[in-house]
C-alpha cells in the first residue's frame, strides 16, 4: 500500500518518454507531493496554535484583547471594518477602470442674455466669450487665472518653456510640467482657430500661485450670418492640480442670434475623461464644471447690464 508521499513507478510515465525524463519527472512529483504535505502540515500546527490562543474548542472564553477595555475592542472593529470598506471601494473603482475605462465627465449649460438689442446684443456678448482684448479685469476669466494669450505651433520644438521665458515663480521642480515652446506668446486679440491661452494659478493660490495649470487651444470658430455662432477650446497641454486626463477635455460655446425679444440664447457645453469614478464623484467634477460655466454666464450678464446702466 502506498504511503502518501509514494511514488508512482517510472512505468506509468506517457509512452516514448525517454528514461531519463521519466525519472526527472517522477523526482519532481516526488518534491511536489512533499511540498504539499509539508504546507498542510503547516497548516495544521498553525490551526493548532490559533486554537490555544483564542481558546476555539476548548469551551474555553478567548482571553484574546481580555486587557483592553471595550470601548477599545468596539473602536478597534469598526475601524477595521471601515479601513475593508475603504480597501474594497478603491479596489471596486480600479477594476471599472480597467473593465470600461476613463470616466466620462459632461456638462452643458444655457442662459439666456436680456435686455439686448438686436442690432449690436448678440456681437456684445460674442466679445465677452470670445475676444480677451475686450475683457475688462472684472471679466470671470481674468478672475479665477493669470490668463497669456499664445498662438500654438504644432512644428515648433517642445522644448523649454513657453517663448523659451524663465519661469514666474521660485521653487519650480525640475519635473513639474511647463508650458512648452510650440506655445508662442501673442497679444490679445479676437480668438481664432490656433490660438490660445496658457493658464496660471492666482497669486492667491497658495503653494501653486503661478504655477502653470494647463494650455488650451482655439480649433474651431464659425460665425455664419444666419445661425449660431460658435467657437471650440480644447486642452492641450497640462500642469499642477489640472484634474482631468491629458488631452480629453473639449469646451463649445454657442451664441445664438437674438429672438424677437432681443434675447440671446448662450449655450457653453463641454466634456472629458478621468480615470477614477471615485475621483470624480468625490470632487463633484460634473457639477463643479457647470456651476461654474453658469456663474461665467451670470455673471458676464451683470457685468454688461452694469456697464449699460452707465451708458
Amino acid at each position: 500500500e502506498k504511503g502518501p508521499l509514494s511514488v508512482a513507478p517510472s512505468s506509468a510515465a506517457p509512452c516514448g518518454r525517454p528514461p531519463a525524463r521519466a525519472a526527472s519527472a517522477a523526482a519532481a512529483g516526488a518534491m511536489s507531493a512533499a511540498s504539499a504535505a509539508l504546507r498542510a502540515l503547516l497548516t495544521l500546527a498553525l490551526a493548532a496554535s490559533a486554537e490555544g490562543a483564542y481558546g476555539y474548542g476548548s469551551g474555553k472564553k478567548s482571553k484574546f484583547l481580555e486587557a483592553y477595555p471595550m470601548i477599545f475592542k468596539f473602536f478597534l472593529f469598526w475601524w477595521c471594518v471601515v479601513v475593508f470598506v475603504v480597501m474594497g471601494v478603491y479596489i471596486a473603482d480600479h477594476l471599472l477602470f480597467k473593465r470600461f475605462g476613463s470616466a466620462k465627465v459632461a456638462f452643458s449649460v444655457e442662459r439666456t442674455f436680456k435686455g439686448s438689442s438686436k442690432a449690436d446684443g448678440r456681437q456684445t456678448i460674442w466679445d465677452q466669450l470670445a475676444d480677451p482684448a475686450k475683457w475688462s479685469p472684472q471679466h470671470p476669466v481674468l478672475q479665477s487665472a493669470d490668463v497669456r494669450m499664445v498662438r500654438c505651433v504644432p512644428e515648433a520644438d517642445k522644448g523649454g518653456t513657453a517663448g523659451d521665458e524663465e519661469p514666474p515663480v521660485e521653487g519650480i521642480l525640475a519635473d513639474e510640467p511647463m508650458p512648452s515652446a510650440r506655445l508662442q506668446p501673442v497679444d490679445l486679440q479676437p480668438l481664432q482657430a490656433g490660438l490660445g491661452f496658457i493658464l496660471r494659478h492666482k497669486s492667491d493660490a497658495g503653494p501653486r500661485a503661478g504655477r502653470f495649470y494647463c494650455a488650451r487651444e482655439c480649433t474651431k470658430m464659425e460665425t455664419p450670418k444666419d445661425g449660431p455662432w460658435r467657437f471650440v477650446m480644447r486642452t492641450v497641454e497640462v500642469g499642477i492640480g489640472y484634474p482631468y486626463d491629458p488631452q480629453t477635455e473639449e469646451s463649445e460655446v454657442e451664441v445664438h442670434p437674438p429672438a424677437e425679444d432681443g434675447g440671446v440664447r448662450c449655450v457653453i457645453s463641454g466634456s472629458s475623461t478621468v480615470r477614477s469614478r471615485l475621483f470624480r464623484w468625490w470632487n463633484s467634477l460634473e457639477p463643479n464644471a457647470a456651476f461654474g460655466a453658469s456663474s461665467m454666464l451670470q455673471t458676464i450678464e451683470e457685468e454688461l447690464l452694469s456697464a449699460k446702466k452707465k451708458d
